[in-house]
Protein backbone atom coordinates (compact mmCIF):
# COMPACT_ATOMS: atom_id res chain seq x y z
CA UNK A 1 0.00 0.00 0.00
CA UNK A 2 2.82 2.42 0.79
CA UNK A 3 4.84 1.43 -2.57
CA UNK A 4 1.49 2.27 -4.12
CA UNK A 5 0.79 5.64 -2.31
CA UNK A 6 4.50 6.52 -3.03
CA UNK A 7 4.35 5.96 -6.90
CA UNK A 8 1.31 7.86 -7.13
CA UNK A 9 2.93 10.52 -5.31
CA UNK A 10 5.62 10.35 -7.66
CA UNK A 11 3.65 10.64 -10.87
CA UNK A 12 1.62 13.99 -9.13
CA UNK A 13 4.76 15.53 -8.76
CA UNK A 14 6.04 14.54 -12.42
CA UNK A 15 2.45 15.51 -13.96
CA UNK A 16 2.69 19.09 -11.84
CA UNK A 17 6.32 19.97 -13.44
CA UNK A 18 5.35 18.90 -16.99
CA UNK A 19 2.63 20.89 -16.86
CA UNK A 20 3.74 24.15 -17.31
CA UNK A 21 5.77 22.92 -20.32
CA UNK A 22 2.68 21.20 -21.60
CA UNK A 23 0.75 24.48 -21.09
CA UNK A 24 3.50 26.44 -23.42
CA UNK A 25 3.70 23.75 -26.23
CA UNK A 26 0.18 25.11 -26.70
CA UNK A 27 0.59 28.32 -27.08
CA UNK A 28 2.48 30.26 -29.82
CA UNK A 29 4.48 32.97 -28.48
CA UNK A 30 5.32 36.12 -30.21
CA UNK A 31 7.92 38.87 -28.91
CA UNK A 32 7.18 42.33 -28.86
CA UNK A 33 9.94 44.83 -28.20
CA UNK A 34 7.38 47.86 -27.68
CA UNK A 35 7.37 51.62 -26.33
CA UNK A 36 4.97 51.33 -23.63
CA UNK A 37 6.70 54.16 -21.51
CA UNK A 38 9.37 56.84 -22.37
CA UNK A 39 9.14 59.92 -25.59
CA UNK A 40 7.73 57.26 -28.50
CA UNK A 41 5.25 55.23 -26.12
CA UNK A 42 2.57 57.33 -27.91
CA UNK A 43 3.22 55.10 -30.85
CA UNK A 44 3.56 51.78 -28.43
CA UNK A 45 0.39 52.51 -27.18
CA UNK A 46 -1.47 52.35 -30.70
CA UNK A 47 0.77 49.31 -31.98
CA UNK A 48 -0.64 47.30 -28.98
CA UNK A 49 -4.19 47.69 -29.64
CA UNK A 50 -3.82 46.94 -33.72
CA UNK A 51 -1.84 43.61 -32.51
CA UNK A 52 -4.05 42.71 -30.10
CA UNK A 53 -6.85 43.28 -32.27
CA UNK A 54 -5.12 40.74 -34.83
CA UNK A 55 -4.53 38.08 -31.89
CA UNK A 56 -7.98 37.63 -31.30
CA UNK A 57 -9.37 37.82 -34.11
CA UNK A 58 -6.77 35.20 -35.44
CA UNK A 59 -7.09 33.02 -31.55
CA UNK A 60 -11.29 33.00 -32.68
CA UNK A 61 -10.69 31.44 -35.69
CA UNK A 62 -8.71 28.49 -34.11
CA UNK A 63 -5.41 30.12 -33.73
CA UNK A 64 -2.22 28.31 -36.18
CA UNK A 65 -3.26 24.98 -36.43
CA UNK A 66 -4.99 24.73 -33.18
CA UNK A 67 -2.44 26.87 -30.85
CA UNK A 68 -3.48 30.50 -29.66
CA UNK A 69 -0.49 33.40 -29.98
CA UNK A 70 0.26 34.86 -27.23
CA UNK A 71 1.92 37.95 -27.41
CA UNK A 72 5.22 38.89 -25.21
CA UNK A 73 5.30 42.64 -24.65
CA UNK A 74 8.55 43.35 -23.36
CA UNK A 75 8.45 47.86 -22.60
CA UNK A 76 11.50 48.84 -24.20
CA UNK A 77 11.63 52.85 -22.71
CA UNK A 78 11.64 54.40 -25.67
CA UNK A 79 15.37 54.56 -26.23
CA UNK A 80 17.96 52.45 -27.66
CA UNK A 81 19.90 50.96 -25.17
CA UNK A 82 16.61 49.09 -22.97
CA UNK A 83 15.05 48.20 -26.46
CA UNK A 84 18.50 45.97 -26.92
CA UNK A 85 17.90 44.97 -23.34
CA UNK A 86 14.30 44.10 -24.05
CA UNK A 87 15.08 41.87 -27.89
CA UNK A 88 17.98 40.12 -25.19
CA UNK A 89 15.31 39.47 -22.77
CA UNK A 90 12.44 38.13 -25.14
CA UNK A 91 15.38 36.07 -26.90
CA UNK A 92 16.87 34.36 -23.69
CA UNK A 93 14.38 34.06 -21.19
CA UNK A 94 11.59 34.06 -23.11
CA UNK A 95 12.92 32.21 -25.99
CA UNK A 96 10.67 33.53 -28.49
CA UNK A 97 11.56 32.72 -32.38
CA UNK A 98 10.20 36.00 -33.27
CA UNK A 99 10.15 39.36 -32.57
CA UNK A 100 7.99 42.25 -33.28
CA UNK A 101 10.68 44.96 -32.92
CA UNK A 102 10.52 48.20 -31.56
CA UNK A 103 9.64 51.45 -33.28
CA UNK A 104 12.07 54.37 -34.43
CA UNK A 105 15.05 53.14 -36.71
CA UNK A 106 17.45 54.10 -34.53
CA UNK A 107 15.78 51.61 -31.94
CA UNK A 108 15.48 48.96 -34.19
CA UNK A 109 18.64 48.78 -35.96
CA UNK A 110 20.22 48.64 -32.62
CA UNK A 111 18.79 45.50 -31.34
CA UNK A 112 18.62 43.82 -35.36
CA UNK A 113 22.52 42.87 -35.30
CA UNK A 114 21.27 40.80 -31.58
CA UNK A 115 18.56 39.56 -33.50
CA UNK A 116 21.15 38.76 -36.33
CA UNK A 117 23.66 37.25 -34.40
CA UNK A 118 21.07 34.87 -31.93
CA UNK A 119 19.08 33.85 -35.41
CA UNK A 120 15.93 35.33 -33.71
CA UNK A 121 13.28 36.73 -36.87
CA UNK A 122 12.77 40.63 -36.00
CA UNK A 123 10.18 42.15 -37.91
CA UNK A 124 9.44 46.02 -38.41
CA UNK A 125 5.85 47.40 -39.26
CA UNK A 126 6.95 51.37 -38.89
CA UNK A 127 10.80 51.36 -39.54
CA UNK A 128 11.76 53.02 -42.83
CA UNK A 129 15.06 54.01 -42.31
CA UNK A 130 17.29 53.19 -45.80
CA UNK A 131 19.36 50.68 -43.97
CA UNK A 132 16.87 48.91 -41.52
CA UNK A 133 17.46 45.35 -42.84
CA UNK A 134 21.15 45.30 -43.49
CA UNK A 135 21.80 43.34 -40.55
CA UNK A 136 21.14 40.29 -41.85
CA UNK A 137 18.83 37.59 -43.31
CA UNK A 138 16.51 37.29 -40.20
CA UNK A 139 15.77 41.31 -40.08
CA UNK A 140 12.60 42.08 -42.26
CA UNK A 141 9.93 44.60 -42.04
CA UNK A 142 6.08 45.34 -43.65
CA UNK A 143 6.65 48.95 -43.89
CA UNK A 144 8.24 50.68 -47.21
CA UNK A 145 11.25 52.30 -47.42
CA UNK A 146 12.22 55.83 -47.48
CA UNK A 147 13.90 55.50 -50.50
CA UNK A 148 10.74 55.44 -51.74
CA UNK A 149 8.91 58.41 -49.80
CA UNK A 150 11.82 60.41 -49.99
CA UNK A 151 11.19 61.35 -53.82
CA UNK A 152 7.26 61.63 -53.64
CA UNK A 153 8.09 64.43 -50.38
CA UNK A 154 10.37 66.30 -53.73
CA UNK A 155 7.98 65.80 -55.71
CA UNK A 156 5.03 67.50 -53.57
CA UNK A 157 7.40 70.53 -52.92
CA UNK A 158 8.01 71.33 -56.62
CA UNK A 159 4.33 70.70 -57.31
CA UNK A 160 3.44 73.41 -55.37
CA UNK A 161 6.18 75.78 -56.37
CA UNK A 162 8.63 75.42 -53.53
CA UNK A 163 11.94 75.53 -55.16
CA UNK A 164 14.02 76.47 -52.54
CA UNK A 165 13.87 74.94 -49.22
CA UNK A 166 15.43 74.68 -45.55
CA UNK A 167 15.46 71.14 -45.16
CA UNK A 168 15.00 70.46 -40.56
CA UNK A 169 15.06 66.79 -39.43
CA UNK A 170 15.44 64.96 -36.51
CA UNK A 171 18.60 63.65 -36.05
CA UNK A 172 18.71 59.77 -35.95
CA UNK A 173 18.78 56.74 -38.77
CA UNK A 174 15.04 57.70 -39.95
CA UNK A 175 15.63 61.45 -40.38
CA UNK A 176 18.66 61.13 -41.98
CA UNK A 177 17.67 58.53 -44.13
CA UNK A 178 14.56 60.43 -45.35
CA UNK A 179 16.60 63.49 -45.17
CA UNK A 180 19.23 62.65 -47.84
CA UNK A 181 16.34 60.33 -49.63
CA UNK A 182 14.47 63.93 -50.24
CA UNK A 183 17.84 65.91 -50.60
CA UNK A 184 18.84 63.55 -53.78
CA UNK A 185 15.79 63.68 -55.35
CA UNK A 186 14.77 67.70 -54.82
CA UNK A 187 18.04 68.51 -56.75
CA UNK A 188 17.53 66.36 -59.30
CA UNK A 189 14.63 67.98 -60.04
CA UNK A 190 16.03 71.25 -60.05
CA UNK A 191 15.01 72.48 -56.43
CA UNK A 192 17.69 74.17 -54.31
CA UNK A 193 17.90 73.40 -50.47
CA UNK A 194 18.99 76.80 -48.43
CA UNK A 195 19.71 74.95 -45.39
CA UNK A 196 19.78 71.67 -43.59
CA UNK A 197 18.99 71.70 -39.72
CA UNK A 198 19.21 68.54 -37.51
CA UNK A 199 17.88 68.16 -34.12
CA UNK A 200 17.94 66.19 -30.82
CA UNK A 201 14.54 64.00 -30.33
CA UNK A 202 12.57 64.62 -26.55
CA UNK A 203 13.65 68.69 -26.44
CA UNK A 204 11.11 71.20 -24.74
CA UNK A 205 12.53 73.90 -26.72
CA UNK A 206 13.20 74.34 -30.67
CA UNK A 207 13.24 78.10 -30.58
CA UNK A 208 17.08 78.18 -32.02
CA UNK A 209 16.39 75.28 -35.02
CA UNK A 210 13.42 77.25 -36.00
CA UNK A 211 14.81 80.86 -35.95
CA UNK A 212 17.25 79.51 -38.40
CA UNK A 213 14.97 77.44 -40.31
CA UNK A 214 12.53 80.57 -40.96
CA UNK A 215 15.71 82.96 -41.51
CA UNK A 216 14.44 85.01 -44.90
CA UNK A 217 11.04 84.05 -44.46
CA UNK A 218 10.53 81.13 -46.56
CA UNK A 219 7.35 79.97 -47.88
CA UNK A 220 7.88 76.54 -47.10
CA UNK A 221 9.83 74.52 -44.82
CA UNK A 222 10.20 70.39 -44.88
CA UNK A 223 10.44 69.04 -41.41
CA UNK A 224 10.99 65.33 -40.90
CA UNK A 225 9.61 65.20 -37.37
CA UNK A 226 7.80 62.81 -34.72
CA UNK A 227 4.50 63.15 -33.39
CA UNK A 228 6.00 64.87 -29.74
CA UNK A 229 8.62 66.68 -31.43
CA UNK A 230 6.34 68.10 -34.14
CA UNK A 231 3.76 69.27 -31.55
CA UNK A 232 6.57 71.38 -29.72
CA UNK A 233 7.44 72.71 -32.81
CA UNK A 234 4.98 73.65 -34.47
CA UNK A 235 3.02 75.26 -31.18
CA UNK A 236 6.44 77.31 -30.88
CA UNK A 237 6.27 78.20 -34.84
CA UNK A 238 3.06 79.08 -33.80
CA UNK A 239 3.44 81.51 -31.06
CA UNK A 240 6.48 83.31 -32.94
CA UNK A 241 4.98 84.07 -35.65
CA UNK A 242 6.46 82.21 -38.25
CA UNK A 243 4.32 81.56 -41.27
CA UNK A 244 5.18 79.22 -43.79
CA UNK A 245 4.02 75.93 -45.34
CA UNK A 246 5.35 73.12 -43.30
CA UNK A 247 5.83 69.77 -45.08
CA UNK A 248 6.76 66.94 -43.43
CA UNK A 249 6.75 63.14 -43.83
CA UNK A 250 4.29 59.90 -42.42
CA UNK A 251 6.09 59.99 -39.08
CA UNK A 252 4.09 63.17 -38.03
CA UNK A 253 0.87 62.21 -39.58
CA UNK A 254 -0.73 60.98 -36.64
CA UNK A 255 -4.33 62.30 -34.91
CA UNK A 256 -2.22 62.44 -31.65
CA UNK A 257 0.10 65.22 -33.45
CA UNK A 258 -3.07 67.53 -34.01
CA UNK A 259 -4.13 66.80 -30.46
CA UNK A 260 -1.15 67.97 -28.74
CA UNK A 261 -0.51 70.79 -31.33
CA UNK A 262 -3.77 72.35 -31.84
CA UNK A 263 -4.75 75.13 -33.92
CA UNK A 264 -0.79 75.26 -34.85
CA UNK A 265 -0.61 71.99 -36.91
CA UNK A 266 -3.46 73.59 -38.79
CA UNK A 267 -2.49 73.21 -42.70
CA UNK A 268 0.67 71.24 -42.31
CA UNK A 269 1.25 68.42 -44.72
CA UNK A 270 3.20 65.48 -46.07
CA UNK A 271 3.76 62.44 -47.63
CA UNK A 272 2.49 58.97 -46.10
CA UNK A 273 2.55 55.48 -47.56
CA UNK A 274 -0.83 55.53 -48.65
CA UNK A 275 -3.54 52.73 -47.71
CA UNK A 276 -6.78 52.94 -50.13
CA UNK A 277 -9.59 52.74 -47.20
CA UNK A 278 -12.16 51.69 -49.43
CA UNK A 279 -11.05 48.29 -49.75
CA UNK A 280 -13.22 45.71 -47.97
CA UNK A 281 -10.07 44.17 -45.70
CA UNK A 282 -9.64 48.07 -44.20
CA UNK A 283 -13.52 48.77 -44.11
CA UNK A 284 -13.63 45.09 -41.89
CA UNK A 285 -10.82 46.36 -40.06
CA UNK A 286 -11.70 49.33 -39.53
CA UNK A 287 -15.04 48.05 -38.14
CA UNK A 288 -13.60 45.55 -36.09
CA UNK A 289 -11.26 48.50 -34.11
CA UNK A 290 -14.21 50.44 -33.79
CA UNK A 291 -15.79 47.58 -31.82
CA UNK A 292 -13.14 46.56 -30.02
CA UNK A 293 -12.27 50.41 -28.82
CA UNK A 294 -14.79 52.41 -29.26
CA UNK A 295 -13.71 54.71 -31.78
CA UNK A 296 -12.72 55.01 -35.71
CA UNK A 297 -9.23 56.76 -35.30
CA UNK A 298 -6.78 54.56 -36.01
CA UNK A 299 -3.18 54.66 -34.17
CA UNK A 300 -0.48 55.84 -36.85
CA UNK A 301 0.55 52.71 -38.20
CA UNK A 302 -1.33 50.35 -36.47
CA UNK A 303 -2.58 48.91 -40.03
CA UNK A 304 0.97 48.33 -40.57
CA UNK A 305 0.93 46.23 -37.41
CA UNK A 306 -2.03 44.60 -37.68
CA UNK A 307 -1.26 43.11 -41.48
CA UNK A 308 2.61 42.00 -39.17
CA UNK A 309 0.39 39.90 -36.83
CA UNK A 310 -1.18 37.97 -40.23
CA UNK A 311 2.02 38.12 -41.83
CA UNK A 312 4.01 35.83 -38.63
CA UNK A 313 0.77 33.89 -38.47
CA UNK A 314 1.02 32.77 -42.09
CA UNK A 315 5.00 31.84 -41.86
CA UNK A 316 4.28 30.28 -38.71
CA UNK A 317 1.96 27.97 -40.30
CA UNK A 318 4.13 27.32 -43.03
CA UNK A 319 7.44 27.05 -42.23
CA UNK A 320 6.67 25.37 -38.25
CA UNK A 321 7.70 27.37 -34.76
CA UNK A 322 11.03 27.89 -35.22
CA UNK A 323 12.91 30.82 -36.05
CA UNK A 324 14.86 29.22 -39.24
CA UNK A 325 11.43 27.86 -40.31
CA UNK A 326 9.64 30.99 -39.77
CA UNK A 327 12.44 33.31 -41.67
CA UNK A 328 11.91 30.75 -44.56
CA UNK A 329 8.64 30.83 -45.22
CA UNK A 330 7.89 34.53 -44.20
CA UNK A 331 8.05 35.51 -47.94
CA UNK A 332 6.03 33.10 -49.28
CA UNK A 333 3.74 33.71 -46.80
CA UNK A 334 3.61 37.50 -47.71
CA UNK A 335 4.08 36.79 -51.43
CA UNK A 336 0.23 38.41 -52.67
CA UNK A 337 -0.59 38.87 -49.56
CA UNK A 338 -3.41 41.72 -49.72
CA UNK A 339 -3.69 42.62 -46.21
CA UNK A 340 -5.14 45.78 -45.13
CA UNK A 341 -2.04 48.22 -46.10
CA UNK A 342 -1.77 45.88 -49.43
CA UNK A 343 -0.02 43.29 -51.26
CA UNK A 344 3.03 42.69 -48.70
CA UNK A 345 5.22 40.96 -51.26
CA UNK A 346 9.01 41.13 -50.03
CA UNK A 347 11.75 42.29 -52.80
CA UNK A 348 15.36 40.83 -52.25
CA UNK A 349 16.20 43.16 -49.35
CA UNK A 350 12.58 41.34 -47.19
CA UNK A 351 11.22 45.24 -47.49
CA UNK A 352 7.69 45.49 -48.91
CA UNK A 353 7.81 45.55 -52.76
CA UNK A 354 4.99 47.49 -53.50
CA UNK A 355 4.14 50.96 -51.77
CA UNK A 356 1.87 53.60 -53.15
CA UNK A 357 1.87 57.12 -51.71
CA UNK A 358 -0.45 60.09 -50.69
CA UNK A 359 -0.58 63.54 -49.56
CA UNK A 360 -1.89 63.90 -46.14
CA UNK A 361 -3.22 67.58 -44.90
CA UNK A 362 -4.40 69.38 -41.49
CA UNK A 363 -7.80 70.82 -41.82
CA UNK A 364 -10.20 71.66 -39.49
CA UNK A 365 -8.57 69.46 -36.71
CA UNK A 366 -8.47 66.73 -38.51
CA UNK A 367 -5.61 64.83 -40.83
CA UNK A 368 -7.38 64.03 -44.21
CA UNK A 369 -5.86 62.94 -47.45
CA UNK A 370 -4.73 66.22 -49.36
CA UNK A 371 -6.74 67.36 -52.39
CA UNK A 372 -5.66 70.33 -54.68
Amino acid sequence: MKKLALLVAVIAVLAFAAAPSARAAETIKIGAAFALSGSIAVYGEGFKKCIDLAVEEINAKGGIKGKKIEIVYEDNKSNPKDCVTAVRKLITVDKVPVIFGPAGSSNFMATAPVAQENKVVLISAQGAAVGLTKAGEYIFRVFPSDTLQGPHLAKLAMSKGYKKVPVMYVNNDWGLGLKNAFVDAYKKMGGTVTDIIAYDEKKTDYRTELLRASKGNPPAIVNLTYINEGAVQFKQAFEMGIKTQWLCGSAARAPKMVELAGKAAEGVIGTYPSVPQNTKQYQAFKEAYKKKYGDDKIPIFGDYNYDMVYVTARAIERGGYTADGIRKALPQAAKGFKGVTGDKTFDSERSPKFAEYGIWVVKDGKIEDYKK
